[in-house]
């Protein structure tokens, strides 16, 4: 219609200007079909210019009598878009108020009219995963299995009809399935990933958290050295270190389950200094060569370590080892400590408080070892606050115990097992 008006414009503009240039044009004479019609040379131009005009509105008319049934397809398509965009919205309301079935049922309705069809399914594939999250009691209305089932036949619609969008709703439900603590199903969601693309750092992130989940240490050791090569702002240095070293200790603890020496000390020689220079690391390849029968071998490991930091850690581990010859041991403890450490602290010694309290808790067990309790109640005395560690309250119950003290022994296994509960209760509420 604009431009329709903008030729009437232009034409009358062209009129004016010829009965202003050309008033006195001269005749014309017209005969069609034994009609004839005289007028002058403007008239013509101006019985043109309204012919065509006419021309241009019979037009007009005649097109929309011919596209109205489509401009009322259109319209009917445009209606039944709306009404699908509603039941998507109500879906996720639904969804929100924790009726799982009333949202599905609704992201499904409209999915052939909607405005973004992969967002239907979007939508009723987490309605189906919300049943698998404990923290939404009453949602699940099926098994586990079948909503499993009609998990994987709305993503296998979604990679057959939108497959550009396929991947990104099955890194969605990857990451939804690792919150919800589903690790193995969202390996086998991830693992085509990583097929297809090796290099993407997103992807490789996320396959290491799975690994690290499930426990996958092998698998886990394979993916590091592309890991190392990833410059991404979520992998640190710090992070990739951590990572590396919980690869290590999980090879560790494999190993020593199967007391494979060799293998033991493989890992160990294969890591890098970055990683085997941490107590806890040096501890838990300690305890692995002691699980492992090469109880020699750990004591020289946590003695070497002793000689280089005296953490209260390592004090603590290398005093739980099994000593064969507790007075030999103690000497070789004795020669790795400072010489002030072997007598009672004038003032408390607030830099080394933790580690000199590692240090008399190994003198102690070492003298209950050698069957010397008196000796082993002195150095309890220099233990500070017992309650610091379950394993402090522990020695000084053993001691009251071999000196037929048992009222005090009971008290302190009772207070090291309250002390053990809550520990545990501690660990279990970081765990989840």
């Amino acid at each position: 219609m604009k431009r329709v008006i903008f030729w009437i414009l232009v034409l009358a503009a062209l009129v004016a200007a010829g009965v202003y240039f050309l008033p006195g044009a001269g005749a014309a004479m017209v005969e069609f079909a034994g009609w004839r019609l005289e007028t002058t040379a403007l008239g013509l131009v101006l019985i043109a210019v309204a012919a065509l005009v006419a021309l241009l509105l019979v037009w007009r008319v005649l097109a929309g009598i011919f596209h109205l049934p489509r401009r009322w397809a259109r319209r009917s398509a445009d209606k039944r878009r709306r009404t699908a965009d509603e039941k998507l919205l109500r879906a996720w309301a639904e969804r929100q108020r924790r009726h799982s079935d009333e949202a599905q049922r609704y992201a499904l309705a409209g999915v052939e009219d909607g405005s973004l069809p992969p967002l239907h399914f979007q939508i009723a594939i987490d309605a189906l995963l919300d049943g698998f999250d404990p923290s939404r009691q009453g949602v699940a209305t099926r098994s586990r299995e079948d909503s499993r089932n009609a998990i994987n036949d709305l993503f296998e619609t979604v990679v057959r009809r939108f497959p550009k969008f396929a991947e990104f709703l099955r890194l969605h439900i990857v990451q939804r399935l690792m919150s919800l603590g589903e690790i193995e199903w969202a390996r086998e969601l991830v693992e085509p990933l990583t097929e297809t693309h090796p290099r993407d750092e997103a992807i490789l992130l996320i396959r290491a958290q799975l690994l690290e989940h499930a426990g996958d240490w092998e698998a886990l050791a394979k993916l590091l050295p592309t890991l190392r090569r990833i410059k991404s702002n979520r992998l640190t240095g710090d992070e990739l270190l951590r990572l590396e070293r919980t690869v290590l200790l999980g090879r560790m603890e494999a190993a020593a389950r199967r007391r494979d020496l060799d293998v033991l000390s493989r890992l160990w020689a294969e890591a890098g200094l970055n990683v085997t220079q941490n107590a806890g690391v040096t501890i838990a390849y300690a305890r692995a060569l002691q699980r492992s029968n090469a109880g020699q071998a750990a004591t020289e490991i946590l003695e070497r370590r002793l000689s280089r930091h005296r953490d209260a850690a390592t004090l603590r581990a290398w005093a739980d080892l099994d000593h064969s010859d507790p007075a030999e041991a103690r000497k070789r403890l004795k020669r790795l400590v400072p010489e002030e450490w072997n007598e009672p602290a004038n003032a408390p010694d607030v830099a080394h408080a933790g580690e000199r309290s590692a240090f008399a808790y190994a003198m102690a067990k070492l003298a209950l070892e050698e069957g010397d309790p008196s000796a082993a109640q002195l150095w309890i005395g220099r233990l500070g606050q017992l309650d610091q560690d379950v394993r402090y309250l522990a020695i000084a119950a053993r001691v009251h115990a071999r000196l037929r003290d048992s009222t005090e022994a009971s008290l302190l296994y009772e207070r090291a097992l309250a002390l053990a509960g809550m520990e545990a209760g501690m660990t279990a509420a970081d765990g989840r």
